[in-house]
């Protein structure tokens, strides 16, 4: 009869090698950055729904110095709905840049990149900035 034990035991220290090394290698691979795709990190973002019942509305105080800057159909407008460059708007007071609430995403942000001040806050105009501004494009 011959003795088996010593062939399962070297079969057994070769497997628990080859785990080691295999373990080793994929540890390695992963620190080194390896199989790491180049994707978009705007692409994985999502944005949360927005939950009115815990949400406080944000609400900004209009000071004195202000500057208001509408943006509808396409233009710039100042507060008595002149036209108006924003190139123009150098001033170190806060300039309140005022959105239509249904304008897409993309029109809103390349409004808000026209303007080029350091303090700027973005707002949406209501329903009375609404009717006015749609009775003025009706004429």
């Amino acid at each position: 009869m011959e003795d088996t034990g010593y062939g399962n035991a070297m079969t057994e220290i070769a497997l628990a090698l080859a785990m080691a090394f295999f373990s080793i290698m994929v540890l390695t691979m992963i620190s080194m950055g390896v199989g790491e795709g180049k994707t978009d990190p705007a692409v994985g973002a999502v944005m949360a729904p927005a939950q009115t019942d815990t949400a406080p509305a944000a609400q900004v105080s209009q000071e004195k110095d202000d500057r208001i800057v509408i943006y509808f159909a396409g233009r710039y407008m100042d507060k008595d709905l002149a036209a108006l460059d924003p190139a123009s708007l150098h001033t170190n007071s806060r300039v309140i840049l005022a959105l239509d609430p249904a304008l897409p995403m993309g029109e809103a942000l390349a409004a808000r990149g026209g303007i080029n001040v350091e303090n700027l806050v973005v707002s949406v105009l209501d329903e009375r900035w609404l009717n006015r501004l749609k009775g003025l494009s009706d004429d």
